[in-house]
């Protein structure tokens, strides 16, 4: 039996697991059905728009708190282009105008006079915040939804006007179903204290290193990324090539595509959950059926080029988002050309509008015309977009995986019935623990790191 390791999936997880195997000498092949790498980080120009560089279809930056991207940026001689937004703030479009999002922690705030302040909340809601910012409450145990854990510690209001829209939006989901300690681990934590949970949010906030930023981008773009581990990764990659079966072979596996059959001592497994259940149905079907009820959302990312005087708002930070009830289809626009120096050209406005929740499908009925044209018409709305801009559609269909609550006891079984059915067998990625870039590439890291012994 070979000592290969084989790698299904060549997203950031996949190739993050082909970077750790080469770095301890192992052999290894990444398996990518698509013609590309990368899976959800990409980058392309923007016809028409007269822009010198290559714009992110998707994930344009990472949380700098947790250090496993910029390690891998390091490793990859991309250190020196890490850069900080050169935009911080921003904002919420709530009852016809845009307004400053106050001090919080993954959106929920931490001082009641900051939210009177901001008009995002009625008179009401302040006060039931204010009211409940000071009641102690029974520590959190186990798991929960968000919705269920914070709608008792900051009130309805604040919950559907503050929080759900950073959590639901960027997860394209709805807080009211999402796992607190899969997806919002920094409220898991503070509601895990107990007393009053506001406390506990100024606490975590008063931890964090002062002039620190929060995210990290490399300079030109995410997709230089995936560029340098393909260049450092090589012949290792094959893309066009879908794995379609598993079988056991001895101590080991045999891996099967179209063209060939690879024997490998060690299987990473870093394919959407579906594509997994798929692979593993005959040989670990109690975590295929896991897998197999992972839900997850569609979402359209559709960026406009303008010239800098076709918007009437400054664009003064580092974009806004869009609270369910405000009717707008859009669920937040990131201001690009002002959150990222470098994709600021001193011509143009570069603006990233994000449209999808689980929950809000409209935009799948709409021909694509008709979706730039309605999300043109909002962003005349709301920031006074006019004339002419050139526009590219990036669809992400089941993109994102929905963590529903008890998500990270779920991932716990699947690993005990893959060590118990599948030795040799690992899962890791987005469906996983975690599907912003730090976590995927821990997930890919830690996994090729156990297959290597």
């Amino acid at each position: 039996m070979t000592d290969r390791v084989v790698i299904i999936g060549g997203g950031i997880t996949g190739l993050a697991a082909a970077h750790e195997l080469r770095r301890l000498g192992r052999d290894f092949v990444v398996l990518e059905e698509s013609a590309r790498v990368g899976g959800k980080i990409a980058g392309g120009p923007i016809a028409g728009s007269g822009l010198p560089f290559d714009v992110d279809m998707a994930a344009d930056g990472f949380l700098l708190r947790e250090p496993e991207m910029v390690e891998l940026c390091r490793e990859l001689g991309l250190h020196d282009d890490l850069v900080a937004p050169a935009g911080s703030g921003a904002y919420l479009w709530v009852d016809g105008a845009l307004r400053r999002i106050p001090p919080s922690v993954l959106g929920a705030p931490i001082d009641p006079d900051a939210v009177a302040g901001s008009g995002i909340v009625s008179p009401a809601g302040v006060a039931e915040f204010a009211e409940r910012s000071t009641t102690g409450l029974p520590a959190l145990e186990g798991d929960d939804a968000v919705g269920a854990v914070l709608r008792p510690r900051v009130g309805d209001e604040v919950f559907e006007r503050l929080v759900d829209p950073l959590l639901g939006g960027i997860n394209a989901g709805n807080a009211d179903d999402m796992s607190i300690r899969a997806g919002a681990a920094a409220l898991a934590t503070a509601a895990s204290r107990g007393g009053p949970f506001v406390e506990a949010l100024r606490s975590h906030v008063a931890a964090a290193t002062p002039g620190v930023p929060v995210f990290n981008g490399v300079r030109g773009g995410s997709q230089r990324i995936i560029d340098a581990l393909v260049d450092e990764l090589g012949d290792h990659i094959r893309t066009g090539a879908a794995a379609f079966d598993l079988e056991r072979d001895g101590t080991g596996w045999v891996v099967r595509t179209d063209d060939e059959a690879i024997t490998a001592s060690e299987v990473i497994l870093t394919t959407p959950a579906w594509v997994s259940a798929g692979l593993l149905a005959s040989h670990a079907p109690e975590a295929a059926a896991v897998l197999a009820g992972i839900t997850y959302a569609d979402a359209v990312l559709v960026t406009f080029v303008a010239e800098s005087d076709a918007v009437d708002h400054p664009l003064d930070g580092a974009g806004f988002l869009v609270p369910r009830d405000q009717g707008l289809l859009m669920t937040a626009c990131s201001w690009s050309s002002s959150k990222w120096a470098h994709y600021d050209d001193g011509r143009h406005v570069v603006l990233r509008v994000s449209a999808g929740r689980t929950d809000d499908r409209r935009w799948l009925d709409l021909e694509p015309d008709a979706l730039v044209d309605r999300l043109r018409r909002e962003l005349t709305t709301t920031i006074g977009l006019h004339g002419d801009a050139a526009t590219r559609i990036s669809p992400w269909r089941r993109s994102l995986p929905q963590y529903r609550p008890g998500h990270l006891d779920r991932c716990d079984r699947i690993d005990e019935w893959l060590e118990r059915d599948t030795p040799g067998l690992r899962l890791a990625g987005a469906s996983m623990r975690g599907l912003g870039l730090p976590a995927c590439v821990r997930q890919g890291r830690a996994a090729a790191a156990v297959a290597a012994r």
